[in-house]
């Protein structure tokens, strides 16, 4: 197991208040919309969108703050309308990568949490996914690293 670190990325981004249970409702086509008002304001995706978790338990019901963000490059020339440009913060992790749907996804997690524990490393209130690769239509195809705050 690595203990890695991720140096500030800037994003545009969304911050929204949710629970497991109401995730894809609440961040509703913000992940398409990223992309959307990037392109509209000239700024460059430069990466996969970095979905940061930030008090999430588990928990389905447990609300938590969500920041999803899409890597850029470049100065707006255009508006932004409404989303933030921002750094993320430096994050020290231990990380995997899970193929395939997103509905298994908590079988990862709880791979990932087991082989920390096992290593005697605690946990920070943050997770990170960074989406590598999105296929709606072939979910089998996502390939989402991972990403758990460790102090």
């Amino acid at each position: 197991m690595e203990i890695k670190t991720q140096a500030p990325v800037k994003v545009l981004s969304a911050t929204i208040r949710t629970s497991l249970h109401n995730i894809q409702k609440d961040s509703g086509n913000t992940p398409k919309r990223l992309y959307e008002i990037a392109g509209k304001a000239g700024l460059i995706p430069a990466g996969g969108q970095i979905w940061r978790y930030m008090g999430a338990d588990g928990n389905k019901e447990t609300i938590f703050t969500l920041e999803m963000g899409l890597p850029i490059s470049g100065m707006p020339v255009g508006s932004t309308d409404g989303f933030s440009i921002s750094e993320t913060p430096d994050f020290k992790y231990i990380s995997t990568t899970h193929k395939g749907s997103w509905d298994n996804l908590y079988e990862t997690y709880g791979r990932i949490i087991a082989e920390l524990r096992t290593n005697g490393l605690n946990m920070t209130q943050e997770c990170r996914e960074v989406y590598t690769v999105v296929d709606m239509e072939q979910p089998a195809n996502n390939v989402t690293e991972v990403q758990i705050g460790v102090q």
